[in-house]
């Protein structure tokens, strides 16, 4: 099966969901803006975030199956408090995506979690569950590497963290401990991983992907967590919090936890395999409703 992996190029999300998932197949490809001549031959296209209203265009115009990757399609501001009054419940969150989804018209709209195919099913377009893939350059990292105290790391963006920056914080410095932020594609040495997002934005609790837990996964660490939906669903032993104090309580008994052994559920290569059968389903799916289109003309 031939896939075309386009959107906008240049994004993490573009790297991680085109670029890296392309890699793992021989007849996959990842190219940018697309043309209806990149397009032939394709089984088909996958359109990941995002796409300019000309590549688009040609990809209606080559007129094979369109799948989109819905992974964070709508603005990823940092000045949350501008959007969040208008993302408060379903409804909001809905209006938001359908005009994305009216705009491309899908196939098959691929969600990071589990409760996001669930919420935008109702607006007409297949749903498909695809979760997130830690990063391939990824290796477990060694904790016998000279420290002497332990570390909590939040691996990602600081400003995402906002006030529960403070809290961690202060919370490892009770706990005798060191607390320290990293991000690229290789986590510092650590002992504890917790992630939290300033002000837990109603979209991100329900519809950002798993990634975090899938890192800590591979890492093999406690992993310490606000519990948005794609952590709930992929990691069975995370601690999870909703205070100050549960989160301290949550970091003092990870520190107590014997790190686990590396798990790789999250590889590029398993959700690719995972696409691969997604796809593959879809497609099947067109070639039986076809003869029966034309037989009801």
């Amino acid at each position: 099966m031939k896939i075309l992996f386009t959107g906008i190029g240049g994004s993490g999300v573009w790297t991680m969901r085109a670029e890296q998932v392309a890699a793992t197949r021989a007849e996959w490809k990842a190219i940018p803006d697309a043309s209806r001549r990149d397009a032939e031959g394709m089984d088909a296209v996958v359109i990941v975030k995002k796409i300019k209203d000309r590549s688009l265009s040609e990809m209606k115009a080559w007129g094979g199956p369109l799948v989109y990757d819905a992974l964070d399609f709508w603005g990823q501001t940092r000045r949350l408090w501008r959007v969040g009054p208008r993302l408060r419940n379903l409804e909001d969150a809905r209006t938001l995506a359908k005009p994305v989804l009216s705009r491309i018209d899908p196939d098959l709209v691929l969600c990071p979690t589990a409760q996001m195919a669930s919420d935008l099913a109702p607006l007409g377009w297949p749903t498909r569950l695809y979760y997130h893939h830690y990063d391939p350059r990824l290796v477990p990292a060694r904790r016998d590497d000279g420290r002497i105290r332990k570390r909590v790391i939040y691996h990602g963006r600081v400003g995402h963290l906002g006030i529960w920056h403070v809290f961690v914080w202060l919370s490892c410095r009770a706990h005798g401990v060191d607390f320290a932020t990293c991000n690229g594609p290789q986590p510092l040495p650590s002992d504890v991983m917790f992630a939290a997002r300033r002000a837990s934005p109603w979209i991100s609790r329900r519809w950002k992907s798993n990634i975090k837990a899938a890192i800590a996964l591979r890492m093999g660490l406690p992993f310490v967590a606000w519990p948005e939906a794609g952590y709930v669903e992929t990691h069975p032993t995370a601690l999870w919090f909703k205070t100050p104090l549960q989160m301290h309580r949550a970091i003092g008994a990870a520190l107590e936890m014997e790190p686990g052994a590396p798990d790789d559920s999250f590889s590029v290569e398993k959700c690719a395999k995972s696409l691969e059968a997604t796809i593959e389903e879809m497609l099947r799916s067109r070639m039986d409703l076809e003869p029966q289109e034309l037989r009801s003309r």
